[in-house]
């Protein structure tokens, strides 16, 4: 019985410290600051950030200090109150990132356009200052200014976070889940914080157009182009010698479908590209693009020009379709993966990494296929030699070449096992993503999931 007692006073224990624990990450009020102290703090709902200020009544003026409890390298961090709406347009932001070197930079920035970059600006409003500090990883935004001359004490807020480019300028935040519900009203006054509802939230034109072009083009030129490419790998298979005409007509189709809706998704590009504020937005990514399009446009010309497989220049145009036809997947994998890193969608960005291994894996498999059928016919003919020659007359390149034939398919064996050991290492990390999205963020590998703790 003594026993019994003894261990549930030390279950009694750990659970009183994980609970105290627990309410310090949460209760902003136990969170301390070197050399400033706020009267009033709210957690707000979403993005795991909290806000704290004063206000005095009668010069209408305002103390904030806005925090994210992660740590935020690599990322922006910014507080807007709007005077004139509850939407993006109109926000008059306090801005803060912590650049590739490590030095801090706070700055205001007025929003005025959908494509905004952040850039620096006077506010409509008096600002006294305004600066940032990194306190144990987290980046936080001190600011004074005085409240619009409206003559209310709410103001509605918006807070975001986002990504920083490779010249350490902010790109786009995430254009779903919290990073859409973050925006609501603050009391100064009475200390009241009123989130918008989730169904009130609506997608603005601009960022409906920038999904749409998202998701076309990563469909496109991310996924059916490459999956014609494995489709054209049909035809070493047995299946060719009942349907010939099959793996051309499937590679033909897909790849067609690809490119016309790359079409679409590239107009959209370019039209998100003229309504930006600024020219240099996403410069590689658009580059990318309009040379992508260009590429896969002489890619489809060419096939008009195709000459039949017995004339002499039938070489020189195979090789210009490989040439062109793998460029085409490359760049266009290489810029769903910028679009990825603009748009910030992890769990995507690794859905996709899954679909390109199981594609490789498919690949390999039908490589290795090939290779297997062609050994047991005696012979592993390369692709564009006859395999009705004569051995008799050069025994000696026979077995050269079944020799090749023999390593080769070790060599095809072993990039199976490479692409199946990607697969699941990327279904992994969608599982991973998935799991950590359902509690509310997405964790970077090494840094835990409960953020940073709150200084008792």
């Amino acid at each position: 019985m003594a026993y019994s007692n003894n261990g549930l006073l030390v279950f009694c224990f750990f659970f009183s410290l994980w609970f105290l624990s627990s309410y310090a990450r949460t209760n902003c009020s136990d969170f301390h600051f070197d050399g400033k102290s706020y009267d009033s703090c709210s957690h707000l709902h979403t993005l795991n950030s909290f806000i704290h200020w004063n206000y005095n009544v009668p010069s209408r003026t305002v103390d904030i200090a806005f925090r994210k409890s992660e740590r935020q390298h690599g990322r922006w961090l910014a507080w807007a109150i709007n005077p004139t709406s509850t939407g993006m347009i109109g926000s008059q932001a306090f801005v803060a990132l912590q650049r590739s070197d490590g030095t801090l930079e706070a700055y205001t920035s007025p929003i005025d356009t959908y494509g905004t970059t952040l850039v620096k600006g006077d506010l409509s409003f008096t600002v006294h200052d305004v600066s940032a500090q990194n306190i144990n990883g987290q980046v936080i935004i001190f600011a004074r200014f005085e409240l619009p001359m409206n003559g209310s004490n709410v103001v509605n807020h918006v807070w975001q976070e986002g990504p920083l480019q490779d010249d350490d300028t902010p790109g786009s935040h995430g254009m779903s889940g919290d990073n859409l519900r973050s925006f609501g009203t603050l009391n100064f006054h009475s200390g009241k914080t009123v989130p918008i509802s989730s169904h009130n939230v609506k997608l603005n034109s601009r960022s409906k157009i920038k999904i749409a072009h998202g998701i076309i083009n990563a469909v496109s030129w991310g996924m059916m182009m490459p999956l014609g490419v494995v489709l054209a790998r049909l035809r070493y298979l047995p299946l060719q010698e009942y349907y010939p005409a099959l793996w051309f007509n499937l590679h033909i189709y897909c790849q067609s479908i690809a490119y016309f809706l790359g079409i679409a998704g590239g107009g959209l590009g370019f039209y998100l590209g003229r309504q930006s504020s600024s020219v240099k937005q996403h410069t590689c990514h658009r580059y990318i693009g309009g040379a992508l399009l260009v590429l896969a446009t002489l890619q489809v010309l060419a096939h008009r020009l195709r000459p039949s497989k017995e004339h002499k220049y039938r070489v020189y145009w195979n090789i210009y379709h490989w040439c062109t036809g793998y460029g085409t997947i490359i760049m266009g994998i290489l810029n769903c993966f910028k679009g990825f890193q603009m748009m910030d969608v992890g769990i995507w960005k690794n859905a996709y990494i899954a679909f390109l291994a199981s594609l490789a894996f498919v690949a390999a498999v039908l490589e290795v296929s090939r290779c297997y059928l062609n050994a047991n016919r005696g012979t592993a003919t390369p692709e564009g030699v006859s395999a009705n020659e004569d051995r008799t007359k050069v025994p000696t390149l026979q077995a050269k070449t079944i020799f090749n034939a023999s390593v080769g398919i070790w060599k095809n064996a072993y990039i199976a096992f490479l692409a199946s050991l990607a697969f699941v290492a990327a279904v992994l990390e969608v599982s991973r993503c998935y799991l950590n999205a359902n509690r509310g963020t997405a964790t970077p590998e090494g840094v835990s999931a409960n953020g940073i703790e709150d200084k008792a």
